[in-house]
């Protein structure tokens, strides 16, 4: 069975996050055939990415909460189950046979009702010196013909089995003095015996030795309408195989502690410890068996693998990052401060676009991707660096939005425009919304600083809000507790941002040099959060 190997972007996802997880889960798959590799996405889809992901028909990722270790990720999938007509005898066998210490027991639509493990076996095999009864959980005759190997010469095989197992090796009146109507008789080659057991109306009549009875013998079972069962077996084993011929409902646990598979390992992992049987059962919500999971199991739990696209840092990636295995980057960011346990493949480059980076792979595995993947990648292109006009744009951006506009036969500038007029139609977006679009996070010494931006061709349809979006964000600086919160409304036409700030607003008057006495202040030029505002952010805090 193949892996799974998530391709994830970050937190708040833009284009190019959303466009890198297809186009590299896409890339990935063509090349290994080892592993299947599925795209994520850790937020909502924004406008400008829902009209991208439309426009070439591609269905939006999955959302992923976390990669936190899960229980399903620790769990023994194949369980062998039993059913609750299950005789001891065969689920004991079925343990030694398939070297399992516990079997889940389920009922007619195979949902759990019990479990039986090796602890439940071992008391019942210490409750063999009690008095015995099968009026609790009567066997039929068919199951101990089954458990003793042995073959039914007279009744029939449906019969349920009553009253108490008595061992007929003492003398005929001593047998006649404890042997009570409806109890099961087993003997050996004693007419005498077997006689006193049918007028007695014993339930079942057990011979041992595989000694045939008499024609008398026979004709009484069959008048008085008593089963006869002979067996191979000596007299006393076939005492022993009468009690493991009961149903397993009889000794199994009827509470075992249960999970679910989506439950976080970390969380669950205490209750397993304290568990005397150090054994849960996963059930889904309709209460079918999916695993078991062990105090073993936790041991070495299955980590999940990841490869993360258009960023490296803990802060804006996937709720659990530290329990998973990372297993690449490819990134056009600065490097975070994640850690991994072995060397990784990691493909960052200074480029405008991690799509960039990506469609450099494709040509170097001689890969030409369907035009649905070229689609996004080009608009993850265009989108990251403005049409091309942010200062983050490298020659490699631009060859690579000629190449794949040549591979679509499709005007990029004229697409790029529609596509940026989808990204500003936010008449329907509340102040908050705008502001978490696309926001990151940068932890500083002194604190935590976040940056927003959005690009539009229409800034006035912003501007006209301006006071209720500096409400709103004084409002997620006390609530996240943020120094400083900027947000850079980028003009695309006109390469300029108007920027907005709070919390700390004079540490923009710091970073930029301008007067933030209104909060907000516009500045030509100023287009990339990355390469002109975060440089003066860390030069200047």
């Amino acid at each position: 069975m193949k892996n799974e190997i998530y391709v994830i972007g970050h937190k708040r996802p833009d284009t190019d996050s959303i466009a890198a997880a297809i186009s590299y889960a896409y890339l990935k798959n063509q090349i290994d055939n080892d592993n299947t590799y599925k795209p994520y996405r850790l937020g909502d889809i924004n406008p400008e990415s829902n009209f991208v992901l439309n426009y070439f028909s591609i269905n939006k990722p999955e959302l992923l909460e976390h990669v936190y270790i899960q229980v399903k990720d620790a769990m023994v999938k194949d369980v062998v189950l039993a059913k609750r007509e299950s005789t001891i005898f065969e689920i004991g066998n079925t343990m030694l046979e398939k070297h399992v210490k516990s079997i889940p027991i389920v009922d007619e639509e195979n949902k759990l009702i019990g479990l039986l493990t090796e602890r439940e076996l071992a008391r019942n095999f210490l409750k063999e010196i009690q008095n015995f009864t099968l009026e609790e959980n009567p066997p039929k005759v068919k199951d101990i013909i089954k458990t003793m190997d042995a073959k039914l010469i007279v009744g029939d095989e449906n019969k349920k089995l009553m009253g108490c197992p008595t061992i007929g090796a003492m003398t005929a009146e001593e047998v006649k003095r404890y042997l009570k109507k409806n109890d099961v008789l087993i003997t050996g080659n004693r007419e005498d015996v077997q006689k006193i057991a049918l007028e007695s109306g014993v339930s079942c009549l057990i011979i041992t030795g595989d000694f045939i009875p008499s024609k008398k013998i026979i004709n009484l079972a069959e008048e008085k309408n008593i089963p006869i069962v002979v067996t191979p077996h000596p007299t006393y084993v076939a005492g022993r195989l009468l009690r493991l011929s009961t149903h397993v409902e009889r000794i199994m646990s009827r509470n075992p502690l249960t999970t679910s598979p989506d439950e976080i390992l970390k969380d669950f992992e205490e209750e397993l410890m304290q568990d005397k049987k150090g054994v849960a059962v996963v059930v889904d919500k309709n209460g079918y068996v999916k695993g078991i999971i062990t105090r073993h199991d936790l041991i070495k739990p299955k980590q999940k693998k990841v490869i993360l696209v258009d960023h490296s840092e803990k802060s804006q990636s996937v709720e659990g990052i530290e329990e998973a295995e990372i297993l690449e980057i490819v990134d056009h960011h600065r490097l975070g401060g994640l850690e991994t346990g072995l060397p990784i493949t990691a493909h960052i480059r200074p480029v405008g676009c991690t799509n960039t980076i990506i469609w450099d792979l494709y040509k170097k595995h001689n890969i030409i991707p369907p035009k649905e993947i070229a689609g996004v990648m080009l608009s993850a292109i265009l989108s990251d660096t403005m049409l091309l006009k942010s200062p983050t744009t490298t020659d490699e951006d631009k060859k690579a939005v000629e190449e794949i506009s040549n591979l679509l036969k499709l005007d990029a500038i004229n697409y790029g425009i529609e596509m940026y007029k989808a990204k500003t139609d936010l008449e329907d977006f509340s102040e908050k919304q705008i502001l978490t679009i696309d926001l990151k996070e940068s932890r500083l010494s002194r604190g935590t600083i976040a940056i927003a931006q959005i690009e539009v061709i229409d800034v006035e349809s912003i501007l006209k809000r301006k006071d209720k979006i500096l409400n709103e964000m004084e409002k997620i600086v006390e609530e996240r507790g943020y120094i400083l919160f900027l947000f850079l409304l980028t003009d695309v036409l006109k390469e300029g941002s108007y920027i907005f700030a709070a919390g700390q607003y004079k540490l923009a008057e710091k970073i930029f040099k301008r007067d933030f006495s209104d909060k907000i202040s516009y500045l030509e030029g100023i287009v990339s959060r990355k390469k002109q505002v975060m440089p003066l952010v860390f030069r200047n805090t």
